[in-house]
């Protein structure tokens, strides 16, 4: 899993950790099924009325992510979520600085309180989730670093471009 407040990048970095490890690893961002009109579910999941069916929507991304899993290959999961509502895996955290985020934000014409909703989104992942790559780099640097993340998880590699970025 690799989490990240509104802003951080995630959906930036899918293509090229997509583009960086072909048919090893599927890459799937919980945003790319997002409903801003309610069709799939009646209420559009990112609004804060949906919040009641939140863990059902983290429920039904773990169910599909396992359900590609039983074909051998690994998954990778971008979520805005934390390890308590998706309890699987283990966890990265894609980060930037707090002023970059609120610069993102703007540019997407988010309103200042959702902003700041996503600035104290991202301090709440930064308590949960310590290891952390920032996206304040180029969107393939960031991919680089994730999938390094991901092999020295998976084979007890050190993480040198990870420690690299993190200073």
């Amino acid at each position: 899993m690799v989490t990240g407040a509104p802003g951080a990048g995630k959906s930036t970095v899918v293509p090229e950790l997509v583009r960086l490890n072909p048919g090893n690893l599927v890459v799937m961002d919980m945003d790319e099924l997002l409903d801003h009109e309610g069709r799939l579910l009646g209420i559009s999941i990112a609004s804060q009325t949906a919040a009641p069916v939140w863990p059902a929507y983290n429920a039904l991304w773990l169910r599909i992510t396992e359900l590609i899993r039983r074909s051998g290959i690994p998954v990778l999961l971008l979520t805005p979520g934390l390890p308590s509502e998706l309890p699987e895996g283990r966890w990265l955290h894609l980060d930037c600085p707090d002023i970059l985020r609120r610069k993102r934000l703007a540019k997407r014409g988010w309103p200042d309180d959702r902003i700041e909703d996503a600035v104290a989104d991202a301090a709440e992942i930064r308590m949960h989730v310590p290891r952390s790559v920032l996206s304040n780099a180029s969107p393939e640097r960031c991919a680089r670093s994730i999938l390094e993340w991901i092999r020295g998880e998976r084979f007890g590699k050190p993480l040198t471009l990870w420690n690299r970025l993190r200073g």
